[in-house]
């Protein structure tokens, strides 16, 4: 055994990747650790070297791949980043057959060898390629059976007027002596709950929502809602967060204050769409809009007012009122861009986001080539929308905005301020010193290993001690490539002057330009937009933007130091 540690460390380790994915993620679970546990006794035993800490999945269905780090993991392997990916067991990485061969086959001409360790086959013959499509067939095969399980029990929730899931809602509460529920932790029932009817919060909430679903078929914004809410200090006991007028609309979309339970019908279940590269996709429908569910029935619970009938009436009004409202892009529009400042609006008062907003129908100009009139795309502080906690916030509408940034990238086309170049080629010498450090060190961690081999042939240290001091050097070695992402990532945010050249094709391709290609043109060139608070006041005073070349503020200097 000791000889084996010391061939371990003497030869050249391969580089590792650790995959964790669980299905559903709650507090205090233990299924990461267990796999994290056996994952890194793989390693141990291989001699591998972990090049980061563990990536995971932590809430995400092995049936898909789009919303998890699968891609990530190959894009990491494109860049010969690591040599062997490890899982647990083969079901997680995927429960698709198709579509987990397919990314191992993709792994696999990147030169990747997948283990799992407590089932490790050898994917390099031709029964180990067998058995891991075993293992896959296997782990499709329960979660379909898991999937038919589900709709059992959906099914048989509806027959009894309960609601699809298992959770506690807004303006109820389950029961006077049992905990209240919380996400991944087992329900704790007594016979008085057991049949999972919920009770009216007769004392605070129940009454705010009956009256939210009031205002709100009368034509009152929801941000007027959350606004007093928040200022009253009102939560949602469900989530423990501040309620957000996007949150509010969930919660009285549901229809469950207004004793209704709902359900999508089969056909609602999907919908097609585009992913990022445009190819149509079979997704699950997110939408929690009135119209995307079909069934709407009496439930078991009492609405928030207890009279049923006008608990009816008030729906029939707030979902005429709520089909009047614009939804939400598509899923394919979620890709890109929507405008051409997306992700540059700052406030300066709370340095948080900044969000768009379009203005009432009545006062809104025609659209523009399908889009909506750039002066009725209104920028505001977020934390002002939805909490009204930032009352010295500015805002400014979009067509103003655009006009600002042609202005300012026409005074960018004469060549930077030599003063910012000093201090970029400053920044950028610190960050590369810093990289050195860590790379010194990193270095240092090889000699001790060798260290540490000479003191076990000598026996001048035990096994036990031996594997424990080996341990240490891997985590430090995992935290030091972990910081050299970080010091990698701050570098690339440190850029030069493009050069008047670009700056010039960007003014020149600017008016025939989509939004969504506007907001890449001039990602490389403006950092941020912050939007001052006044009226009439001169648009260069109003909108201050912040070129990517000019020096980060001594907070993201702060942000960036390795110390």
């Amino acid at each position: 055994m000791t000889d084996r540690l010391v061939v371990n460390i003497r030869l050249r380790m391969r580089r590792a990747v650790i995959y964790i994915r669980v299905s559903v993620a709650r507090e205090e679970m233990i299924s990461p650790e267990l796999q994290e546990h056996q994952c890194r006794g793989l390693v141990d035993r291989e001699g591998l070297m972990l090049v980061r800490a563990p990536l995971m999945d932590l809430g995400k269905s092995g049936r898909g791949f789009t919303d998890r780090q699968i891609a990530e993991i190959i894009a990491m392997a494109e860049r010969g980043e690591f040599e062997v990916l490890v899982l647990w067991v083969w079901s997680r990485f995927g429960r698709n057959t198709l579509e987990s061969l397919k990314n191992l086959d993709r792994l696999t001409e990147l030169g990747i060898e997948v283990r799992a360790a407590k089932e490790d086959f050898d994917g390099r013959t031709v029964i180990g390629r067998f058995a891991i499509r075993q293992m896959l067939n296997i782990a499709e095969l329960f979660s379909d059976q898991l999937s038919e399980t589900w709709k059992e029990t959906i099914a048989r929730r509806r027959r009894r007027g309960l609601p699809h899931a298992n959770q506690g809602r807004f303006g109820y509460y389950r029961c006077e002596t049992c905990p209240p529920k919380k996400r991944g932790v087992p329900l704790e029932t007594c016979p008085m709950c057991r049949e999972g009817v919920l009770k009216v919060e007769h004392a605070a909430l129940g009454p705010r929502l009956w009256d939210a679903y009031e205002r709100v078929a009368d034509g009152v914004n929801t941000v007027s809602i959350t606004h007093e809410w928040h200022a009253a200090g009102i939560t949602d006991p469900v989530t423990g967060k501040p309620v957000t007028p996007a949150h509010l609309y969930d919660i009285l979309d549901s229809g469950f204050g207004l004793g209704l339970v709902r359900y999508r019908l089969p056909e609602q279940q999907h919908v097609l769409a585009r992913d990022k590269e445009g190819v149509p996709q079979k997704r699950r429908n997110r939408s929690r809009r009135p119209e995307q569910f079909g069934l709407y029935l009496p439930g078991r619970h009492e609405p928030v007012t207890g009279d049923r009938a006008t608990a009816e009436r008030l729906w029939d009004r707030y979902t005429a009122r709520r089909g009047t409202m614009p939804q939400r892009p598509a899923i394919e529009d979620r890709h890109r861009p929507r405008y051409s400042v997306s992700g540059r609006m700052q406030c300066p008062y709370c340095h948080g986001g900044m969000q768009p907003l379009l203005r009432t129908k009545k006062k809104r100009r025609p659209p523009v080539n399908g889009r909506p009139h750039p002066f009725d795309v209104t920028w505001r502080c977020r934390n002002q929308a939805e909490f009204g906690n930032c009352p010295d916030s500015g805002y400014g509408n979009l067509e103003h905005i655009e006009t600002r940034v042609v202005d300012w990238l026409r005074n960018q086309v004469a060549p930077a301020d030599p003063r910012y170049e000093r201090e970029i080629a400053e920044a950028q010498a610190g960050l590369v010193k810093c990289e050195e450090a860590v790379q010194a060190e990193l270095k240092k961690l090889i000699e001790e290993e060798d260290t540490l081999a000479d003191a076990i042939v000598s026996q001048v240290i035990d096994y036990q001690a031996a594997e424990r001091k080996k341990g240490r050097i891997d985590q430090r070695r995992i935290e030091l490539n972990a910081k050299l992402g970080e010091l990698e990532s701050a570098r690339a945010k440190v850029r030069p002057h493009p050069g008047p050249a670009a700056i010039e094709r960007v003014l020149a391709a600017w008016d025939d330009a989509t939004p969504d290609r506007r907001n890449s043109m001039i990602k490389d060139i403006v950092r941020a937009i912050t939007v001052n608070k006044g009226r009439g006041i001169p648009l260069e005073a109003k909108y201050r933007i912040t070129a990517t070349w000019e020096p980060l503020p001594p907070s993201a200097d702060e942000a960036l130091s390795t110390n």
